[in-house]
């Protein structure tokens, strides 16, 4: 049941906060059974809500933030919420997306990233959460709010949420899969920077579960897993995870394997891969002679895409140069004139940019 508005709504917004955090404390003391207590608590949060919705003045929010974190109320309602009404959890999650974007504009970016790297439940709870079936929406919400620190961005990655996404991307509920795909692609994309770094530190742990999904029977899981990998090696920002990860043959292996794909779509989003182990011109030797092995093969599944009705203009004209490409790949050097250029090959191969979009 929706709360009536009242006259709580002129109180000051410091009192809206008290009156949330009286409200959570008779939840906790009366027990999750009791409906008065979690009507109250709804009515607190959403006055706080119409407050913050219309406030105006940099240094009220502030004050309005930092009450909230002494009085440990995200923690709090994190903490309960699987055991408030539908409403209330939507209310719940809009403050903690409200906190987190306000604290960016309002000079409270640093007190917010203490008090969630202090609480160290609320990112595993958030976590955890995304993989309840029961509440797995709001936590998935809450978790790409963190996003929009670089640091919260940071210590998710520090604590393996990556794997975790991964992990919860292959669930059997589709709805919890597609909300954690959509949150592990925010955590990558949102501050590149920050998340290129994590994954060169981390690049074999990484690519051993990212590439788990890459061949997975779902389609709709193999086709996001292709166009997020391509999204992040394409980007300038991940170009030197785009070196070590066309370096390895065991990955050209996978792209190959998913052109023979019975979908178009899979076959289609496989070659965006393809098409950049192809056209490094400082290929390693065992990826150098897997493609030269192939190359007629090759070619011969790329002329079949390309005659496939609907092809996009671009993507055809792509197909036909990796073609010419492989028509003229010649033999890979031998392996001793490979050893005594080895050195120049990893300092050029550093150069090697995505193409311009």
């Amino acid at each position: 049941m929706q709360p009536e508005q009242s006259s709580a709504d002129a109180l000051p917004p410091l009192e809206l906060c008290r009156r949330l955090c009286d409200s959570m404390n008779m939840l906790a003391t009366a027990g999750w059974r009791e409906e008065a207590p979690k009507h109250d608590v709804h009515a607190s949060l959403q006055g706080v809500l119409r407050w913050l919705d219309s406030a105006a003045g940099e240094s009220r929010v502030r004050q309005v933030l930092i009450q909230l974190l002494r009085s440990d109320l995200p923690a709090r309602l994190i903490d309960w919420l699987s055991e408030l009404e539908f409403e209330a959890k939507k209310d719940v999650t809009r403050l903690f997306g409200a906190i987190l974007k306000l604290g960016s504009s309002s000079d409270s970016e640093r007190q917010i990233f203490e008090y969630i790297r202090n609480h160290n439940r609320i990112l595993e709870e958030l976590l955890d959460g995304c993989g309840d079936p029961e509440v797995f929406l709001y936590f998935a919400q809450m978790l790409r709010s963190c996003t929009v620190y670089p640091k919260l961005v940071k210590l998710l990655l520090d604590k393996g949420a990556t794997s975790t996404l991964i992990d919860l991307a292959r669930h059997d509920n589709f709805d919890v899969s597609s909300e954690a795909f959509a949150s592990l692609r925010e955590l990558l994309l949102t501050h590149k920077v920050v998340s290129s770094a994590y994954i060169e530190d981390h690049f074999k742990a990484f690519f051993e579960t990212y590439n788990v999904l890459l061949q997975d029977e779902d389609y709709v899981t193999q086709r996001k897993t292709l166009r997020l990998l391509a999204e992040m090696l394409l980007d300038p920002s991940f170009m030197r995870v785009m070196n070590a990860y066309i370096a390895k043959v065991q990955y050209l292996q996978i792209h190959m394997n998913l052109l023979t794909d019975k979908s178009r779509c899979i076959r289609l989003e496989a070659f965006q891969l393809v098409k950049v182990f192809a056209a490094n011109p400082y290929k390693t030797r065992p990826v150098h002679h897997i493609l030269y092995k192939n190359k007629d093969r090759l070619q011969r599944v790329l002329m079949v895409l390309t005659d496939e009705d609907r092809m996009p203009e671009s993507a055809a004209s792509d197909i036909n140069a990796v073609i010419g490409l492989l028509q003229v790949l010649d033999p890979p050097p031998p392996e001793r004139t490979l050893r005594t250029s080895s050195s120049a090959m990893q300092v050029h191969a550093l150069a090697v940019s995505p193409p311009v979009r």
